[in-house]
């Protein structure tokens, strides 16, 4: 557990005999779940809050108590393949905010190392919560951006007409698109409902900083949507290429059987062997045949090649 007290627009860590000492400064708090529970004495939490924080396993969301704000967020992993997320959960009161993780995510120290970097900044509770939320989204502008570069290679590989499967690529990227679209929607609902500030944990002043990340969210959110819509039309281009191939494929197989169906009747025709036919006995019959199947065949591609059907 790490306790800083807010001292002089800079972070100064103490410990927790000192915090309880210190009723009047105001703390920055980052502690696991049951170093949480173990401190709860002081603070009187929700037990339902501490136990969203032990399973991780609930929705983003804020809860407005008489004295405090309880928060779930999701900090996005983009570093592999596939998106993931680690949650963070946050307690604000008048004079501390509390983050609890079970891991140690680098946001954290992100944030710790931006609020030193400031010192001519007046420090807050409220100012730390909102460098939280600026670091959540600070390099979501390069990921959409490089999501939208991703898109165009598959929109202009499409549009080549080269052989392979994108499906694949596609369904991929509409999980990325879908994964971000249910992490920036709660996320929103999270800042409006904290600018609100029902319980006045928040400086007045303060809400004005987490407008302006409501609308940098809401802006977001906005091209993910448009990104959706951009893979959908890639896939119906796609769709569409297939059918052209499978159209072409089908042309192909029905010239071919279109050219050799008079050659079957041929077959047909004098493979009926009756004995009055006189190209059996005809000493040109053979080479007769062959020479009627050619001129057919070659009728044919002529007729087929003229109706730019081949």
């Amino acid at each position: 557990m790490l306790i800083f007290k807010i001292n002089q627009n800079k972070l100064s860590e103490i410990d927790y005999e000192s915090f309880v000492r210190d009723e009047e400064s105001i703390f920055l708090f980052i502690l696991n779940p049951n170093e949480l529970m173990d401190i709860n004495g002081h603070f009187h939490f929700n037990y339902e809050t501490i136990n969203d924080c032990i399973h991780n396993d609930d929705t983003p969301k804020v809860e407005i108590y008489e004295n405090y704000s309880f928060g779930i967020l999701n900090i996005i992993d983009a570093s592999q393949d596939t998106y993931s997320f680690d949650e963070l959960d946050f307690y604000l009161t008048k004079n501390c905010l509390l983050l609890v993780t079970k891991t140690d995510l680098s946001i954290i120290g992100d944030v710790i190392k931006d609020v030193n970097s400031k010192g001519s900044m007046i420090l807050s509770l409220d100012r730390i919560l909102y460098t939280l939320f600026d670091k959540m989204s600070a390099k979501d502008y390069q990921m959409l951006s490089d999501l939208e570069a991703e898109i165009q290679d598959v929109e202009v590989d499409v549009i080549e007409g080269k052989t392979k499967d994108y499906i694949s690529d596609i369904v991929n990227l509409k999980k990325k698109l879908l994964f971000l679209k249910k992490h920036y929607e709660p996320l929103l609902d999270i800042i409006e409902d904290i600018t609100e500030n029902s319980n006045n944990v928040l400086d007045d002043k303060s809400t004005t900083y987490f407008i302006i990340l409501f609308n940098r969210i809401e802006r977001l959110n906005r091209k993910v949507g448009n990104l959706r819509d951009y893979v959908t039309q890639i896939r119906e281009s796609y769709q569409a290429q297939l059918d052209l191939n499978l159209n072409n494929t089908m042309k192909l197989f029905t010239v071919i059987t279109a050219i050799f169906l008079p050659l079957t009747l041929i077959v047909g025709w004098y493979g009926m062997n009756f004995s009055t036919m006189p190209e059996l006995h005809w000493e040109y019959g053979y080479a007769f045949v062959i020479a009627l199947s050619i001129s057919v065949f070659i009728i044919c591609i002529w007729f087929f090649k003229k109706k730019k059907l081949m």
